[in-house]
C-alpha cells in the first residue's frame, strides 16, 4: 500500500503558505503535496469541513483507505484556505499507515522482508486485529516522524511492539480488568519481546539489530533517559491519539479511556507533546483529554 500525493483543492485560490509548505515536507516528505481548483477526481475525495465535523467517520475512513491501498494511490481535500491546509495536514495524519516512508536504515531488502513476515502474523478477518495492524504501521510511522534518521532496530521494534497481544487479545480486550495497569503494562511489553525474538529467528534480521529491537520492546512503556526509548514510547502514545483514541473510546467507555489517555500523556516527551498540534481528536475523546489535563493540573 501507498499513499504518494494529497491533492488540494482550494476554492478561493490562495496558494500554500510557506509554513504549510514547510511542515509537509518535513513531516512528510515522502508524500507530493499538489494544488488545483477542483474537478473529477479518481481517488478518496473529502470536503475540508466534513473532515473537521466532531461526527466525521474515521473507522470509515480507515477502511477507504485499506480498498484503495492496493496500489499507489493519492488523496484529495477540497474547502477554503482558512482550514483546507490545517485539515488535509490532519487526514495526512490520519492515513500515514499507507505512507510506510522509509530511511537508509529500513529501506533495504531484509526489511522488505520483514514488512511481508510481520504482515504474515496478522488474521486481517478480526477487527482487533486489524486495530492492530493499522496501529503497528501508524507508529513505525510516527517513529520516523520523530526521529527521522531512527535506526532500523527501533523501526522494527515499532512494528513489532505490541506483538504479544496477537496471543491475549485479538478476540477480546482484556486490559481494562487489571488492577495494576502499570504492571499489566509491564508484562504485556516483557511478553512481547520474548515472542519477537522467537519470530525474528526466522528472518535474515543482523543478530545485533534483532537483540536491541527486542530490548526496546521490553521496555517501550517505560521511556527513561534512552533517545531511542523516548522516540518510540512518544510514537506509540502519539498513535494513541491520533489513530486508536476513537475506537478505544466506543470500546472501553470513559472511565478506562481517561486512564489511557493519562498514561499516554505521561509517555510523551515535550517533543512528542509538540506533535499533538495537529493531530484532530474526536469531539468525545477531546472532552476527556482536556478533563485529564485538568485533573494534571490541580
Amino acid at each position: 500500500m501507498m499513499l504518494t500525493e494529497v491533492v488540494v483543492a482550494v476554492r478561493d485560490g490562495a496558494r500554500i503558505p510557506p509554513s504549510w509548505a514547510s511542515w509537509f515536507s518535513t513531516e512528510f516528505p515522502t508524500v507530493r503535496i499538489s494544488r488545483c481548483r477542483g474537478g473529477r477526481f479518481a481517488g478518496l475525495s473529502f470536503l475540508a469541513e466534513a473532515v473537521r465535523n466532531p461526527q466525521f467517520d474515521y473507522w470509515g475512513f480507515d477502511r477507504q483507505l485499506d480498498l484503495h491501498a492496493k496500489e499507489p494511490f493519492a488523496v484529495r481535500i477540497e474547502g477554503d484556505s482558512d482550514i483546507v491546509w490545517e485539515e488535509a495536514a490532519r487526514l495526512l495524519c490520519r492515513a500515514q499507515r499507507c505512507i510506510q516512508r522509509r530511511n537508509r536504515h529500513s529501506d533495504v531488502s531484509w526489511f522488505t522482508e520483514l514488512l511481508r513476515l510481520h504482515r504474515s502474523l496478522y488474521d486481517l478477518d478480526k477487527p482487533l486485529v486489524i486495530a492492530d495492524y493499522d496501529h503497528a504501521l501508524d507508529v513505525w510511522q510516527w517513529t520516523l516522524r520523530c526521529d527521522p534518521d531512527a535506526s532500523a532496530a527501533v523501526q522494527v521494534a515499532a512494528l513489532f511492539h505490541d506483538i504479544e497481544r496477537l496471543e491475549s487479545e485479538a478476540d477480546q480486550r482484556v486490559e481494562a480488568l487489571a488492577d495494576d495497569y502499570g504492571a499489566f503494562k509491564d508484562a504485556h511489553a516483557r511478553q512481547g519481546a520474548m515472542t519477537l525474538r522467537d519470530v525474528l529467528r526466522t528472518s535474515d534480521i543482523d543478530p545485533a539489530t534483532a537483540r536491541r529491537a527486542a530490548e526496546l520492546v521490553e521496555r517501550h512503556e517505560r521511556a527513561g533517559e534512552d533517545h531511542e526509548r523516548r522516540v518510540l514510547a512518544d510514537a506509540d502514545a502519539l498513535s494513541f491519539f491520533s489513530l486508536n483514541s476513537p475506537g478505544f473510546l466506543d470500546y472501553f467507555g470513559p472511565e478506562h479511556t481517561m486512564r489511557k489517555i493519562s498514561h499516554s500523556l505521561r509517555r510523551l516527551s515535550p517533543k512528542g507533546r509538540a506533535k499533538l498540534a495537529h493531530v484532530r481528536l474526536r469531539a468525545d475523546v477531546l472532552e476527556l483529554f482536556r478533563q485529564c489535563e485538568r485533573e494534571a493540573w490541580a
